[in-house]
């Protein structure tokens, strides 16, 4: 079986790498020469609108007229937000990136880049809580808002009698369509591991879902205007350069990578 998923990547590669090539090299120069210049004197504000009318599928929640909208975008822990910067997919150090990506349609995804779980999510706007139900550890954790703007969230677990202020920080917004989010949970099922062996049509599609799952990731990028790009974390057989991608040896797949199937053979 694993010769067919090989055969099936491998024409994969031919097929898709002038398309990636593209992508690719416009990713990665668009991080390195376009990041934000904080010398530049131009005004936050106007960048926003200005790069607005060329994203015409983001919306920006500086004018969201309520919590829930607010909320309904991609969070990351304020310690965490600069860890990525410098990791690469080769780099031998675990670091936390914990992370939330709401929906607006109630479903969410938790911590991607580390051990990804996902599930359900409401608000109560009077009590100004966030409930939270996970379905991987099966747990169900309520958050009181101590502080929401734009692109900064305060938390507090009350679900476990913390105390502790949780810094969360974002970019104040999000895609109008939620399918677009390449940390939404329909495109990220390729990665929920089976409850028992699949067929080699059923392995074909999740090795084609994790590729849809990184042309997403590319949009995103460059829609999102993000500083950087890392694939820290994010499991794949194949390996991303400027002007291309190959598909890694066996020996050297990560382990994140191996348990999105049903068992190592497959």
């Amino acid at each position: 079986m694993f010769g067919n998923v090989l055969n099936l990547a491998l024409k994969t590669c031919i097929v898709i790498n002038r398309f990636f090539k593209l992508i690719v090299i416009s990713a990665l120069v668009f991080s390195c020469n376009d990041a934000p210049d904080k010398s530049s004197g131009i005004d936050e504000d106007k960048k926003k609108t200005e790069h607005a009318n060329s994203a015409g599928n983001l919306i920006y929640l500086d004018t969201a007229r309520d919590m829930y909208s607010i909320l309904s975008q991609g969070w990351v822990m304020a310690d965490d937000e600069e860890s990525l910067e410098g990791m690469t997919e080769d780099s031998k150090f675990e670091i936390p990136y914990r992370s939330f990506y709401f929906s607006n349609n109630g479903s969410f995804v938790k911590d991607p880049r580390n051990a990804m779980d996902y599930g359900s999510w409401s608000f109560d706007e009077s009590a100004k809580t966030i409930s939270i139900n996970t379905t991987l550890e099966k747990e169900r954790n309520v958050y009181k808002i101590a502080r929401l703007t734009t692109d900064e969230m305060i938390l507090v677990n009350t679900g476990i009698g913390s105390a502790t202020n949780l810094k969360f920080v974002s970019q104040g917004l999000r895609f109008k369509n939620p399918a677009d989010d390449p940390f939404y949970i329909e495109n990220n099922r390729w990665r929920i591991k089976p409850k028992a062996k699949e067929t080699d049509s059923a392995i074909h599609g999740r090795l084609k879902e994790h590729l849809y799952f990184f042309i997403l990731f590319y949009k995103s990028v460059l829609a999102k205007n993000d500083k950087y790009v890392s694939f820290w974390g994010l499991p794949s057989c194949y390996k991303w350069y400027g002007g291309g991608i190959f598909l890694k040896k066996e020996n050297a797949l990560k382990e994140n990578w191996i348990t999105c199937f049903y068992n190592k053979e497959q």
